[in-house]
């Protein structure tokens, strides 16, 4: 069965429509779900980063004037190198995300491509 030239024509631009806008609408979907993550991964990265500086600091400063008290010095130092591993934490972090949001781009493909 040949359709008519008229309803062919309808076809033709009703599917053109409706792909230019589902693209539209997944483009438009896929920036605000970027931006979102970028702003997550950005906080997580940040709050880690200054809250590996308080625990350095404080546990610094309970390890330098503990004296003579073991438990102090233990819990001191313990800070000590918790904060500092917090902060080696949130810079590999940093280089993580970053390495992977610039290889990303080149392998995501959309399906109907």
């Amino acid at each position: 069965m040949h359709l008519p030239f008229r309803q062919q024509a309808t076809y033709v631009v009703t599917a053109l429509f409706t792909i230019s806008v589902s693209t539209g609408i997944a483009a438009a979907q896929q920036s605000e779900i970027n931006n979102s993550l970028s702003e997550i991964e950005q906080f997580v990265a940040t709050t880690l980063g200054q809250l590996g500086v308080i625990v350095f600091l404080v546990g610094a400063a309970l390890w330098f004037v503990s004296g003579r008290n073991a438990s102090r010095t233990q819990w001191g130092w313990r800070a000590l190198w918790g904060g500092a591993g917090m902060i080696v934490l949130s810079v590999s972090y940093n280089v993580f995300v970053t390495l992977f949001e610039n290889l990303a781009p080149g392998m995501i493909v959309p399906p109907f491509l």
